[in-house]
């Protein structure tokens, strides 16, 4: 099967001149000429290089959760090859590693992909099934080795679950958040350094889209502190840290690959990272948007301010309005926490790219356990960790890998910078779209393209 992107590169060349710069060339030795229209998209008004219309009918993902059709066209994948892209990708990882390493005061650490089921370790994310951990059996038996098998009778089955004293519940890791904590005593971490992990989570509630994933992957990173530096000014000195890493991530692959940005007149061209983050707290940002949705307030944040840093997430509004979003009681303290929110200059709407905070001592643990009505969970080892102080104090968060290069390569879809785990239909959505995304399989799927007059054409 021809790839769907080879055949839009065959169409592009009958099109019109303005839908066919929309189109997605991949950067192959064979179409490497595509680059010489480059001087005439200069000379185009903007509005004149419109995106190819999607034909494909579609309930899967709304059309707004799409970037805008005007910006489709400025997204990198439609300059960088496949190859460059993963290239730029390995050039950001390394950048922010180093970075990570020299400013924090961070080692690298191995991590783990599962936990022991029933410990506390793992993230509960909102605490609803939905968001609840993927989980598998380990049964540490002796399996007779072969190509086949002879499958055993009920009776049989039924008598090896009897005879399985040393089966494991076990569960996919969400998160590192409270695991790095035990590392840091495990290391004996001197004050003020830690250690951070590459971490790949399985996100199984998400419903995919152009920023979403049920592949979660992030630098999770913790940090020893004492009990005097559990304030606000400690919050806001880490999250200037990590954010003048980002930025300064952007300024350098933007050297490196300057064709990341468009190179004809477009207004996205002038779009970057404000120098400095704006801090609000939870209840400030309600103030200032009070008719507005959680997600709406934050859009029109990032939008008026750039990048943000929203402080105190998990208790609910002083009107009594939800939450800003609902975080797990246990690892962070929820008046010490927050996440950094930025603006993307393709969707246009909000990008969250870490969230961190101080983590939670014995009084926040519990107050935290009670307002979500699960004090039972006091009894999990982990927790009992907390209450008896027998963990260090510590400031932790994690950094999305793909957020953020989604964001610095200036991609439309995540899916274009992380190997997910797609629908058909989302793929088709997003070829329809010019993204493209990375395949976990050999796709068959049929794309419309507008071919800019009265007929469209099908990419098998």
């Amino acid at each position: 099967m021809k790839s769907p992107f080879v055949v839009w590169q065959v169409v592009a060349l009958t099109m019109s001149s303005a839908a066919a710069f929309s189109c997605n060339p991949v950067m192959s030795p064979t179409n490497r000429m595509l680059r010489c229209v480059e001087s005439l998209r200069a000379t185009t008004h903007v509005g004149e290089i419109d995106d190819v219309k999607t034909k494909t009918k579609s309930s899967y993902m709304p059309s707004k959760m799409l970037p805008p059709p005007q910006n489709r066209n400025a997204n990198s994948t439609h300059r960088l090859s496949r190859l460059e892209i993963q290239k730029a990708s390995n050039m950001i990882k390394r950048f922010v590693e180093a970075r990570l390493e020299s400013d924090l005061h961070l080692v690298k650490h191995t991590a783990p992909l599962a936990f022991l089921t029933g410990t506390g370790v793992n993230d509960d994310l909102d605490g609803s099934s939905s968001k609840s951990p993927v989980r598998f059996t380990v049964d540490n038996v002796d399996i007779p080795r072969g190509i086949k098998e002879t499958r055993p009778s009920e009776q049989q089955q039924q008598q090896q679950q009897r005879e399985l004293p040393y089966r494991m519940e076990c569960e996919v890791v969400q998160s590192l958040a409270k695991w790095k904590r035990i590392m840091l005593k495990r290391l004996d971490m001197p004050l003020n350094e830690g250690i951070y992990c590459e971490s790949t989570s399985i996100r199984k509630g998400y419903k995919g889209d152009v920023t979403h994933s049920a592949i979660a992957d992030q630098w999770d990173f913790e940090v020893r502190i004492t009990n005097e530096q559990r304030n606000v000014d400690t919050l806001k000195a880490y999250v200037r840290t990590v954010y003048k890493i980002i930025k300064d991530a952007e300024v350098m692959i933007l050297d490196k690959y300057p064709q990341i940005l468009p190179a004809f007149t477009h207004p996205t061209a002038e779009w970057h990272l404000p120098d400095e983050i704006t801090f609000l707290t939870s209840q400030q940002l309600h103030d200032e948007f009070p008719d507005m949705g959680i997600h709406e307030r934050e859009d029109a944040a990032v939008a008026k301010y750039g990048a943000i840093f929203i402080i105190g997430m998990g208790w609910p509004m002083s009107d009594g309005s939800p939450a800003e979003e609902v975080r797990s009681p246990s690892y962070d303290d929820w008046n010490l926490n927050g996440d950094i929110i930025v603006q993307h200059p393709l969707t246009g709407y909000r990008h969250e790219l870490s969230s961190m905070g101080i983590r939670v001592d014995a009084k926040s643990l519990m107050q935290q356990l009670a307002h979500r009505g699960v004090e039972d969970e006091a009894s999990m080892d982990f927790h009992k960790a907390v209450i008896r102080n027998d963990l260090p104090y510590s400031y932790g968060g994690g950094i999305g890998i793909s957020r953020l290069l989604m964001l610095l390569l200036r991609t439309g879809h995540i899916g274009e910078v992380q190997c997910g785990i797609w629908h058909d239909e989302h793929y088709r959505q997003a070829m329809d779209a010019g993204m493209d995304l990375i395949p976990d399989r050999i796709l068959n799927v049929d794309v419309v393209v507008d071919d800019g007059g009265d007929n469209s054409k099908l990419a098998p």
